[in-house]
């Protein structure tokens, strides 16, 4: 992926174990070498009003960690399969 180069992403977010699923979207683009911007997290359905704040991310011993507290999540997990379904890791 080029940087400054943004592409939407498409996932589902699993809240407890599939008893929760949201359909999401989010703008993601690599910003340094590693590291992806997410942005504009927000229902499939919806084109405004993003659900969360930037967050980075970034792929660390086949981990998807945040980049401010170096720790994995579901969340972080789920978004980072979803850049690697669409963009070419660099």
């Amino acid at each position: 992926m080029e940087r400054n180069v943004a592409h939407t992403i498409y996932f589902i977010y699993d809240v407890q174990d599939h008893h929760l699923q949201f359909p999401l979207k989010a703008v993601v683009e690599r910003t340094a070498p590693g590291v992806y911007t997410i942005s504009n997290i927000r229902p499939e359905l919806q084109d405004e009003g993003s659900l969360l704040p930037p967050i980075q991310l970034k792929k660390e011993n086949g981990i998807w960690i945040f980049l401010d507290n170096g720790q994995e999540s579901n969340l972080s997990r789920t978004i980072g399969q979803a850049i690697e379904a669409v963009v070419t890791l660099a």
